[in-house]
């Protein structure tokens, strides 16, 4: 709470602050009107846009509510001082600062007026006195005319002197220099021109007497409009504000007669002007006295009955004030009892007597409130039933009566929160009573417990003196004691304390034998414990040497060892013994306790070697060998017969006849080998387990016989897998036989088929088609050659491997390969003569290529129309048209060339038959741009 108030006092400091220096900005010499309109509009953003007013204001309350909470909690009267003083200080700060600030705008709004107002009149000032000084050189009647207005001007120089002299006072040093300069100037103009024409100043009488009936209109019209506004306009139902509302009204009394002879002489004026004045301005003038003459009657209707009813509202309201003033003196003479009798301890008389004056203030407090609502009930009826005072707001005497009701309802909760905070003084003194007699139980049975005797477990668990010396049991008799120690008065605070130290000396005496008590029955359990194991573990060794006839070693083992593992009872002894010297090391030296741990130790080394002996003899007996020597032993006699059957199978010549017994002798072996590996997997998993439970040279004996026979088990598999193999080399031989004459078939078929495709390759319509039909054979026949090295290279290592293929077999693959070759170089002259008359082709295109677009451009330009401007053109025409012949004569050779290619080229029937039409057409079409050059042109050969 400290820290929330520090954080809002700061806070609280640093607006202030804030305030302070931007005050100090805006409080200076001001500059022109631009920098003037920007510290007010940073203003505006500082002050209105941000809300720092109402920022400051939450600040303030949430900070006062804080204060209020944390003094209360505090309870220091000097922290509550120092608290109020700050709020004080702070109070009256602001209420000054912030006047300062809110007086900032106004200021600012005045300065930037003046600017405008001296700005204007400058200007306007200057354009006249030009105007006026070029009117000093006409005729009289101009210049009188011109001057009529004279009396404003003189208004607008006043107004630009006051402007300017209240700019130089506010503004800095060198705009008020410059300001200065310019008033010097046009006051210098307008004193000269004034002396000149200050006779025009004088008005005539007429003029005289419309300014005196304008203002009367203006004075009347100003009190009319000012009476009615008081009159009509919404009032807030207050003592200061009806009090004010009557100064008003009896003002208005005092100033209608005033108003009545103004009327008059403003009617006899008006009677004046209207002679010298036109029909409508006469009209005019009477229809504004009328008007004025209607508004004097209503005030005079209107304020008399409201003075009077507002009068004894009056009364009402000045009642019902006192009666708020009195509800809120004797408000805050409750809180201040409260304040007194929360933070200061008082005697029992005295606490009496400020109880009574609590009372009496709470009485007075609660009948002003009932008089306070009385009279506001009173004043809302009287308000409600008047038909002059419908205008009278009366929300903000509901508000204070609401105010005022809440700060009663506060009260009774402050004071009834006070009556709780006596009441819980009471039962601070009744806490402590209880948790005095709750300490003194427990030592009483503290005490007892040190001296009873009997089973130390039973005694163990029920003389928890940690439980039964709860240190929260001392704990909370001190806290009774502290918190009944605030409220007591100084002369009864030594008894108290007396009683405390002897029952928490007490408290230490008993906590100090309590722990080596308990030690000791904690010593005691664990040695009744460790004994128990001990007899356990020997109940079980005799158990164990009397059942191993009946059961075996072996079992009896397994029983042992579980029954003494890691978790067994003999390591729990261990960990006893552990523990009783863990605890005798917390006894006092000379405690006879601490000998106990050597005599269990002693107990504890005959129960190992008991243990260590029974496991000796159980480990020893050979009876657990019986079973596993039989089955070891017929292993070995089936290996021996197994393995001489075989060595007689791989000595015989195997042909077809014999082939399918022999396969099925083995196959029978193969079987039997497989079972036997699971025996061995059995005998060698049985080993494993005796070797556990076994001495060490019996473990090494059994271990080498298996593995002996191991050896022998895995020379008969590999006996077995030669002879295997030799029967599966014989049926291989017939298998690849059938496999290597099936790939070469296959081969032979595959090469015919890709002959008969390529002669497809010279029929096809195109030469790109042609090419693409070239490339898709090449593909296949380097598959075909792929595949053939494939199957080679089999039969070579067929024949390389061992025993080889039999000479039948490898006389008819051969004949199959070397007609393979055959077809395969048969194919390859095929190819190149197929790649050749593609070449042909290709260049017979090329060449048919140039003649065609050499036609094309020839004729392109030989049918251009011809005309002849002189002889120089037609000579250059006529060597133009030699070189076309020249060119041409050289085409007509290749054209020439073309036919007979297309004749030369073995293709497809169609196919020749379309390339020797392509070429005769271009032949002729070369004929016929020779005989065009000879028709039109006569060319000079030599």
């Amino acid at each position: 709470m400290k820290m929330e108030f520090l954080e809002l006092k700061y806070r609280l400091l640093s607006l202030l602050v804030l305030a302070e220096s931007k005050l100090k900005s805006w409080i200076i010499k001001y500059g022109r009107r631009e920098s003037v309109a920007l510290l007010l509009q940073n203003y505006i953003t500082f002050i209105e846009n941000s809300k720092f007013f109402e920022q400051y204001e939450v600040t303030y309350q949430i900070l006062k509510q804080t204060a209020e909470m944390y003094v209360k909690a505090d309870g220091s009267v000097e922290e509550a001082e120092n608290v109020m003083k700050f709020m004080n200080e702070t109070t009256a700060q602001w209420r000054n600062l912030s006047v300062e600030v809110r007086s900032v705008r106004s200021m600012l709004e005045e300065v930037i007026a003046n600017w405008d107002r001296y700005g204007d009149t400058v200007a306007g000032l200057q354009a006249w006195l030009e105007d006026a000084e070029k009117m000093l050189s006409q005729s009289e009647l101009a210049k009188k005319d011109f001057f009529r207005n004279l009396p404003h001007w003189i208004q607008q120089h006043s107004a630009m002197n006051d402007a300017g002299n209240f700019l130089i006072e506010t503004c800095d040093e060198v705009v008020s220099r410059d300001l200065k300069q310019q008033l010097l100037l046009l006051n210098g103009r307008w004193r000269e021109l004034f002396m000149e024409v200050k006779q025009y100043a004088r008005a005539d009488e007429v003029d005289r007497m419309k300014r005196e009936y304008t203002d009367c209109v203006t004075a009347l019209s100003d009190f009319a409009t000012e009476a009615h506004r008081k009159l009509s306009e919404p009032l807030e139902v207050s003592f200061i504000n009806v009090k004010l509302l009557i100064q008003d009204l009896e003002d208005i009394e005092q100033r209608i007669p005033v108003m009545d002879a103004q009327y008059k002489i403003l009617t006899k004026t008006a009677h004046l002007v209207t002679k010298e004045s036109s029909q409508e301005e006469a009209k005019e003038m009477f229809a504004t006295m009328s008007g004025l003459k209607e508004q004097l009657t209503k005030v005079k209707e209107r304020y008399s009955p409201l003075l009077y009813e507002s009068q004894q509202l009056s009364v009402l309201l000045e009642e019902l004030e006192k009666q708020m003033t009195l509800f809120y003196d004797s408000l805050g003479k409750v809180s201040e009892i409260i304040t007194v009798l929360e933070h200061e301890a008082q005697s029992s008389a005295l606490f009496k007597q400020k109880h009574q004056e609590l009372l009496a203030c709470q009485e007075s407090c609660k009948k002003a409130m009932a008089h306070i609502e009385k009279g506001s009930q009173s004043v809302q009826k009287f308000v409600t039933l008047s038909h002059v005072l419908k205008h009278f707001d009366q929300t903000k005497l509901q508000r204070k009566t609401a105010e005022a009701h809440v700060a009663f309802q506060n009260m009774v909760k402050k004071t009834g929160d006070w009556k709780k905070h006596v009441e819980t003084n009471s039962r601070l003194m009744k806490k402590f009573e209880e948790s005095r007699a709750e300490l003194e139980k427990v030592l009483r049975v503290a005490q007892e417990g040190l001296e009873e005797k009997g089973d130390p477990e039973e005694l163990l668990r029920r003389h928890t003196f940690y439980g039964q010396l709860d240190q929260r049991v001392l704990n909370a008799f001190l806290k009774a004691c502290d918190d009944l120690t605030d409220i007591l008065p100084e002369q009864e605070q030594a008894g108290l304390q007396e009683a405390v130290r002897k029952l928490h000396k007490q408290w230490k005496d008993l906590q100090g034998e309590a722990p080596y008590h308990l030690l000791h029955l904690k010593i005691k359990v664990e040695e009744n414990k460790f004994l128990a194991c001990v007899e356990e573990c020997r109940t079980e060794l005799a158990r164990e040497t009397k059942l191993v006839p009946q059961e075996g070693s072996e079992k009896m083992i397994t029983e042992h060892r579980i029954f003494f593992s890691d978790k067994g009872p003999h390591h729990l002894c261990e960990k006893r013994l552990q523990l009783i010297e863990e605890l005798c090391l917390k006894l006092p030296g000379r405690d006879p306790v601490r000998d106990t741990p050597g005599a269990c130790q002693a107990t504890l080394k005959e129960l190992r070697a008991a243990i260590e002996s029974t496991y000796t003899q159980l480990v020893e007996d050979p009876d657990k060998w019986k079973d596993y020597t039989s089955r070891i032993s017929e292993f070995s006699s089936w290996i021996a017969a197994k393995e001489t059957q075989l060595k007689g199978i791989k000595k015989e010549a195997i042909d077809t006849a014999n082939h399918g017994e022999v396969k099925r002798m083995v196959e029978e072996i193969r079987n039997g080998v497989t079972q036997k590996g699971e025996t061995l997997g059995w005998l060698r998993s049985r080993l494993q387990v005796l070797i556990e439970v076994s001495s060490e040279k019996e473990a090494q004996k059994q271990g080498d016989e298996l593995a002996k026979v191991s050896s022998s088990f895995k020379a008969l598999t590999a006996l077995l897998s030669e002879v295997e193999k030799m029967l599966s080399s014989f049926g291989d031989c017939v298998q690849y036989k059938e496999i290597v004459k099936s790939s070469l078939k296959e081969l032979i078929s595959g090469s015919k088929e890709v002959q008969e495709q390529a002669e497809e390759i010279l029929g096809t319509e195109n030469l790109f088609e042609a090419q693409q039909l070239l490339l898709h054979h090449q593909q296949k026949t380097k598959r075909i050659s792929a595949k053939k090295r494939d199957v080679q290279q089999q039969m070579t290592q067929a024949g390389q491997g061992e025993g080889g293929l039999p000479g039948p077999v490898q006389e008819e693959l051969r004949k199959l390969e070397s007609t393979l070759d055959g077809l395969e170089r048969s194919r390859e002259r095929q190819e190149r003569r197929i790649q050749v008359t593609l070449r042909k082709w290709e260049r017979f295109e090329t060449n048919k290529e140039t003649v065609v677009r050499y036609l094309f451009q020839t004729g392109s330009s030989h049918e251009r129309f011809l005309s002849f401007s002189s002889l120089e053109s037609l000579s250059s025409e006529l060597e133009q048209t030699k070189e076309f012949s020249k060119r041409t004569e050289g085409i007509a050779v290749q054209a020439e060339s073309l036919v007979k290619e297309a004749s030369e080229i073995p293709l497809g029937p169609k196919n020749k038959q379309l390339l020797q039409q392509q070429a005769k057409s271009i032949k002729e079409q070369v004929k016929k741009l020779e005989d065009t050059l000879e028709e039109e042109y006569v060319l000079d050969t030599p």
